[in-house]
């Protein structure tokens, strides 16, 4: 096991573990995958570059976890408004020309399809404003990119945060009810896919901004109702959204986006 870090030794919230078989790394993949390790809800995947410098599958023995970790000097940055057929190693060859990649992501749906977007880790934080300066909006596959500092990986806001609640399908910090947060922050969405998890949907709106929390509503019995909401830090980032957002596809829906007039009260 190894935990990755920058050359002033601090660690940069990912790591790599190296199993004897592949049935191991696969299990240890379905099994720890979003759960959490010292409050951080971790990630993990195969580790596509081990023993290849970049290549294929490699040898299948590994897998990647990357976590909040302790800050990582902002090395990584969400990719957004990706071709579905864009591959991993598309995104990272593509990524290069703003640096050196550690490591490149496609977020995929439970079926292995992509969700259009993805996540790239550099070996240097000023790689990151180069990237966001200068691959903004350039042409991946046929489709202008959207850049930004991913601030979930690294910044202290990761994945479901600090006692995020899996089983209510919380995303962002605590998951708990409506807090003191600033108004216009929150969104209503509706027409939403029943396949569609709350992790689906924080991912598919964090190409506007820093989500702090996604939540699909259902009923009692579990069945989901169609509709959730979505809460952003920032107001600004809530109308990007409902610009960029509503009326676009997601999972063969298209969404219906607005400010939910019921933030801060239990629907």
């Amino acid at each position: 096991a190894e935990v990755m870090q920058d050359n002033d030794g601090r660690s940069k919230g990912c790591g790599v573990v190296e199993f004897k078989s592949e049935e191991e790394a696969k299990e240890a993949i379905e099994t720890l995958n979003d759960t959490e390790l010292k409050g951080r809800m971790i990630f993990v995947r195969e580790d596509r570059e081990i023993g290849g410098g970049g290549g294929g599958g490699g040898r299948g023995g590994g897998f990647h976890g990357h976590g909040g970790g302790r800050g990582g000097g902002g090395t990584s940055v969400y990719v957004g408004n990706l071709a579905y057929e864009t591959s991993w190693q598309d995104l990272k060859d593509h990524m290069r020309q703003a640096g050196n990649v550690d490591q490149a992501n496609i977020l995929q749906q439970d079926d292995g399809r992509s969700k259009g977007c993805g996540t790239v880790v550099y070996q240097h934080p000023r790689d990151v404003a180069r990237a966001i300066r200068e691959l903004q909006n350039s042409v991946l596959h046929g489709r202008p990119i959207f850049v930004r500092e991913d601030r979930e990986q690294g910044g202290g806001r990761g994945g479901g945060g600090r006692g995020g609640r899996r089983n209510n399908n919380f995303g962002g910090r605590g998951g708990g009810g409506g807090g003191d947060f600033e108004a216009g922050c929150q969104l209503f969405v509706n027409n939403l896919s029943y396949d569609t998890s709350w992790r689906e949907l924080k991912d598919h709106f964090r190409q506007c901004g820093d989500v702090e929390r996604a939540e699909v509503v259902e009923g009692r019995g579990g069945q989901k109702k169609g509709f959730g909401t979505v809460r952003f830090f920032k107001a600004s980032d809530a109308s990007n959204a409902i610009e960029q957002l509503d009326g676009v596809e997601l999972q063969g829906r298209n969404l219906e986006v607005r400010h939910d007039n019921k933030a801060g009260r239990f629907r």
